[in-house]
């Protein structure tokens, strides 16, 4: 197998291990299309948020605070909270792979979201074969899927008046509560694993939940314990799997 042949294959294999996630990118990316073009935002508007932003949460953040005419200030600021983690998530995932190009690190830091941060934790800590291309397959597939649904279903978007009565608003809380389910799920039915270890994680993301929405709203609030909910799981599966 010559190199150009590799390099495809495992491009190949990072759009397949994208997959469980792209579903979720699809429905979630449709929410987005469809509450921005109902509320009076053009196609290349709800393009650009979801293509050069690509930022999950703080698009629909964005949403909200420009229909409640809040300052160009307070809505960079909120991004910037709400998205700080991604700027650690990049900065690993790049220094992971130091044996590339500063245009391919840019690229692939750029990408990064919560759930191909996910999948590429789940996969190193399992040891599992991961390549630079490997990783610029999952990012990219899932970042197509995501620009790509946003657009379709807002020329749907229109024609809905009240897209909150459908509960589309809800679906950026429930993408993360699933992932967090299906994270500890895996966790638990892992044989290198324990219940004490289980029970802990579970609490600890109630803990972070209960805490967070002292400070935030509760959708931040679900979406932060999902994160760091998954993020300790990760932890703890990789002191198991460096324990045995």
């Amino acid at each position: 197998m010559n190199k150009n042949t590799r390099n495809i294959n495992q491009f190949q294999d990072g759009v397949k291990d994208a997959l469980p996630t792209v579903f979720g990118f699809l429905s979630i990316g449709a929410a987005f299309g469809i509450i921005a073009a109902s509320e009076g935002f053009t196609i290349w508007q709800i393009f650009l948020l979801s293509a050069v932003l690509y930022a999950g949460s703080a698009q629909f953040i964005i949403i909200g605070m420009l229909l409640a005419d809040s300052s160009i200030t307070s809505i960079v600021s909120m991004v910037f909270l709400v998205n700080f983690r991604m700027f650690l998530q990049s900065l690993a995932v790049a220094n992971f792979f130091d044996k590339q190009s500063l245009v391919s690190k840019i690229l692939m830091g750029s990408l990064v979201t919560d759930e191909s941060f996910g999948i590429f934790s789940l996969n190193s800590v399992t040891k599992k074969s991961i390549s630079i291309n490997w990783m610029h397959g999952l990012n990219i597939a899932s970042w197509i899927t995501w620009w790509l649904s946003s657009i379709v279903f807002a020329l749907f978007g229109k024609s809905i008046a009240n897209p909150q009565n459908f509960g589309l608003d809800f679906a950026l809380i429930a993408m993360f509560a699933g992932l967090w389910i299906l994270t500890t799920i895996s966790f638990i039915k892992d044989p290198h694993e324990n219940n004490r270890n289980a029970i802990l994680a579970i609490f600890m993301t109630v803990i972070v939940l209960l805490v967070s929405m002292m400070v935030f709203s509760k959708v931040i609030s679900v979406l932060f314990a999902s994160i760091l909910g998954s993020l300790f799981i990760s932890l703890l599966k990789k002191e198991s799997y460096n324990d045995n």
